[in-house]
C-alpha cells in the first residue's frame, strides 16, 4: 500500500541497512516512522545531515513498527 510521508531526519543505522529514522507524518497523520532507501538516496540524505526535511511517497512494510520503503 502506497503512503505519502514528510518529515525530519532524526538519525541513521548503519550504511549496510540504510534505514533513516524520520519524525513528522504519514497520510497526514503524525508519526514517527523507518524509512528504507536505496544505497544511493542513503548517500544523499547522509551528506544533507540529521534535521533536513524529507517528502515522498513510499510502500507501507510494517505497521508496528511503521516501516515505509521509497520505490
Amino acid at each position: 500500500m502506497k503512503a505519502r510521508f514528510e518529515g525530519v531526519i532524526v538519525s541513521f543505522d548503519a550504511p549496510d541497512t540504510r534505514r533513516v529514522h524520520v519524525y513528522g507524518s504519514v497520510d497526514g497523520e503524525p508519526a514517527e516512522f523507518i524509512l528504507l532507501v536505496s544505497e544511493e538516496k542513503y548517500n544523499e540524505l547522509i551528506r544533507l545531515g540529521i534535521g533536513q526535511r524529507i517528502e515522498g511517497e513510499a510502500t507501507k512494510v510494517s505497521d508496528s513498527p511503521l516501516v515505509l520503503k521509497m520505490d
